[in-house]
């Protein structure tokens, strides 16, 4: 904008109408810039949080079949015991 259209609309409307023209405007153009930033941000939060709920389903079956391992560890390891405690009693019973 030039100091020429400036100059006329500043004396035709008024000092203050221009300037709250202007100030409007510029929140506009502000606003216009904020909203496109906060898509654009939203957009990249919605990308990790489905990267984010892909990798917990993946961990949620790692553990799933890491329970399953530690059960059966368990169960040898039960039935290691029960070995053991038989080997004792035999031996504590020559």
């Amino acid at each position: 904008m030039d100091y020429n259209a400036l100059q006329t609309a500043i004396s035709q409307l008024g000092f203050p109408i221009v300037m709250v023209i202007a100030m409007a405007f510029f929140i506009w153009k502000l606003w216009e810039k904020s909203q496109t930033q906060n898509e654009t941000r939203e957009e990249k939060l919605y990308s990790v949080i489905s990267k984010a709920q892909e990798q917990n389903e993946k961990l949620s079956a790692t553990n799933a079949e890491f329970v399953q391992v530690l059960t059966s560890y368990k169960d040898d390891l039960d039935e290691i015991r029960e070995d053991v405690s038989d080997i004792k009693t035999q031996i504590n019973n020559k």
